[in-house]
């Protein structure tokens, strides 16, 4: 009864979703009287899809809660054994419960544009509300093919022979990243959706002027940023879950959701081209709709078994509508844009290369280079296998190969391109501005060649890395000085007011120092990483990574009792660590930490037959244990264990900086809120009654006036 019930819902958000598309068109070929009761049904209908897909999902957790192995997707994906937590995380552990997931967010962003819509009927943003009902409908078109496909082919709810026990979750996917990595990866990838139907509806309505310009690109640094996070959160699961000592292999699904990443990073960079000249309107349309195409390609490529990865969903029938739909979505935007060309058009053009909006394109064609890039090596294999049928990978090799060098150009060009002056910059003058953050990697240049163990890549990382912060901080500096001057604000609150004033610079700022950490982590881990090979230790025995000594102390298992109950066996290897030669190591030498590198073994699925049991070996994951600091992560991976000779196969990292990826996280999220943060309300009060003042104001009135326009422009 209940599965049928949270299938209805699904059907029930189907037709709303085609009710609202289609009164939104009917709409506008209504009298203008009629025509706002139309548009405010099909809000109605935008808000009824999400609440009844969200009905659906609840419904479908609630199956797995009381272990409804009745239901096909439960069974497959949970156990009676299975934890509370991951029986609420097996909703995306799989095909249909990931796409329904995906229905529930992009039906969400939906129901958020019909509601900022609907504020803005009355006053405030006349655009946003001109363009959300269609912006709405264009979201509610995507949102089709997903509820086509939890409704007719992938069905969630779809129920089976009652059986007593599930099979249960993938053990590698039993890990608390990836209760929230997934969703976050995901709330990223939809979110690409929602520029897209904002550019969509400004292009039928021909608004593509300023204010569109500050409502799209609101609207994308959100789901850029959730997307970026969600990108890192993997690289952290992948670290801390498969025992590799990495964080990023190359991944085809990894590939898929760096690509639109790149793409919607190049358009927040050319958006601003446009806020500022009013250039780049075609090329910025085509950005946003390469973001959601690239979205929809990385969707196709996890779900169509193309590619094959540890990430991926199993081969099954739906890639072949996903590139139905990427075809119709390519000819559509693409057929927009053409069909306003004209009016995208713009008279305004380039003055120089040497300037702001030639950094700004550059980078736009490194950004777009490097996502062509790894476009090609992810679908190379697969184009090869289809034209001739021979098996090839593209691994590594080809993507550092080609990326290290781009991503160099990139970091470099984080730093120019704000000491640049928009329309022209002359060479002396881009000198002199650069004078001091130039030094300051000249002169960090030979410590870091120095350490880097003469590794080219690494060295030219940190010395841009160098170069970047200290133009960012410059600029903080000068900033910071040019209001203490100009008011009499002490540094603390020039500094706080140096932000406040011109959030979304100074927010930018913080983000591109979020960019020199993250190089920072990738050369780090790159030029002074250390690898050990499997080595076998008996109790007692040590052996040495980098500056570490490592003693095995022996095998151990939980007591009784204490091991969880969906697993058969839990081996770890005790290792104490000690910073020292093996050498100055006395028997009451307290180490620097114990370190537990286990291996888990999970019980055979509790529907297995007793004759299928007996060939069946059970699923095992490999557990590393990491002991982290700002310099460092010592990384520890059991390979293998003999409990009858009490012997243990450790392999070591000593992966340098880490830590600082993980760090540069914090800073993508605070540059962001920074830059996003809304004036206040007496601030927007003020700004309007400036706006509003007569031409004939005082004199002592309009000095004020330019005397606060150059404190924002600092």
């Amino acid at each position: 009864m209940i599965p049928s019930i949270g299938q209805l819902m699904l059907w029930l958000a189907l037709s709303c979703a085609v009710y609202g598309i289609a009164i939104t068109i009917a709409a506008y070929r209504l009298p203008e009287a009629r025509r706002q009761a139309c548009l405010s049904s099909a809000f109605n209908a935008t808000l009824a899809v999400w609440w009844l897909v969200a009905a659906a999902s609840g419904t479908l957790i609630y199956l797995f809660l009381t272990d409804d192995f009745s239901v096909n997707y439960v069974w497959a994906h949970s156990s009676l054994a299975q934890p509370i937590q991951f029986k609420v995380s097996a909703m995306w552990a799989g095909q249909s419960g990931s796409l329904l997931l995906w229905t529930l967010m992009l039906a969400g962003y939906g129901a958020l544009i019909a509601v900022v819509g609907r504020r803005h009927e009355y006053g405030g943003d006349k655009l946003e509300a001109q363009l959300a009902p269609t912006a709405a409908a264009v979201v509610q078109g995507i949102n089709l093919l997903f509820l086509g496909l939890v409704c007719f082919v992938t069905k969630p709810f779809e129920t089976g022979p009652p059986v007593t026990d599930g099979s249960g979750m993938n053990p590698l996917l039993q890990n608390y990243w990836m209760q929230i990595h997934p969703p976050t990866l995901y709330l990223g990838y939809v979110g690409c959706s929602v520029p897209f139907a904002w550019a969509a509806a400004a292009l039928l309505h021909k608004q593509f002027g300023k204010d569109w310009v500050t409502l799209v690109r609101r609207w994308t640094l959100i789901p850029w940023l959730i997307l970026g996070v969600g990108i890192i959160m993997g690289g952290a699961w992948a670290y801390e879950t498969l025992g590799w000592g990495g964080y990023w292999a190359w991944d085809p699904v990894e590939n898929a959701s760096l690509m639109p990443w790149l793409t919607a990073t190049a358009f927040l960079h050319s958006i601003m081209i446009q806020a500022r000249r009013g250039m780049l309107k075609n090329w910025n349309m085509v950005l946003v709709s390469l973001t959601f195409l690239l979205s929809v390609f990385g969707t196709f490529l996890t779900r169509s078994g193309v590619v094959s990865s540890v990430h991926s969903f199993a081969e099954s029938n739906i890639g072949g509508y996903f590139l139905v739909f990427l075809g119709v979505a390519l000819v559509l935007s693409f057929g927009l844009i053409i069909w306003r060309r004209d009016e995208l058009a713009t008279e305004f053009t380039f003055e120089s290369v040497l300037s702001r909006e030639g950094a700004f394109m550059l980078n736009n064609w490194i950004l777009l280079g490097s996502a062509f890039a790894v476009l090609w090596g992810t679908i190379y294999p697969a184009l090869r296998e289809a034209i001739d049928g021979q098996s090839v990978s593209v691994g590594a090799p080809y993507f550092n190969k080609v990326m290290v060098p781009l991503g160099l150009m990139l970091l470099g060009l984080t730093g120019i391109g704000p000491l640049m002056a928009w329309r022209r910059t002359t060479p002396a003058a881009l000198l002199r501005t650069a004078k001091w953050p130039i030094v300051a990697a000249i002169a960090a240049a030979p410590l870091f060649y120095f350490l880097s163990a003469w590794h080219t890549g690494a060295v030219t990382a940190f010395c841009l890395g160098v170069f970047v912060a200290a133009g960012i901080i410059l600029e903080f500096v000068k900033g910071t000085r040019a209001r203490m001057s100009m008011t009499d604000e002490g540094p603390r609150t020039a500094f706080f007011n140096l932000l406040l004033r011109n959030r979304r610079r100074y927010g930018g700022y913080v983000v591109h120092l979020g960019i020199v950490l993250l190089f920072a982590g990738f050369a780090g881990s790159s030029g002074f990483k250390i690898e050990t090979e499997p080595i076998t230790l008996q109790k007692g025995e040590t052996m040495r990574v980098g500056e570490y000594t490592l003693r095995f102390e022996g095998l151990v298992e939980p007591p009784p009792g204490q091991l969880a109950p969906e697993k058969q066996q839990e081996i770890a290897a005790h290792m104490t660590v000690f910073l020292m030669p093996p050498d100055k190591i006395k028997s009451d030498t307290k180490p620097m930490a114990t370190l537990y590198p286990h291996i888990d073994i999970f019980k055979l699925a509790g529907n297995v037959s007793p004759e299928a049991r007996a060939g069946q070996a059970p699923q095992s994951a490999r557990r590393p244990a990491i002991m982290s600091n700002l310099a460092n992560d010592l990384y520890l991976a059991l390979i293998d264990a003999n409990n009858e000779e009490n012997k243990a196969s450790i392999k070591a990292y000593l992966n340098p900086l880490v830590m600082w990826i993980w760090i540069s996280m914090l800073f993508f999220v605070a540059g962001t809120a920074i830059a996003m943060w809304p004036d206040s309300r007496a601030t927007r009060a003020e700004a309007r009654a400036k706006a509003d003042e007569s031409p004939r104001a005082s004199a002592g009135a309009e000095t004020k006036l330019a005397r606060e326009k150059a404190l924002e422009k600092i």
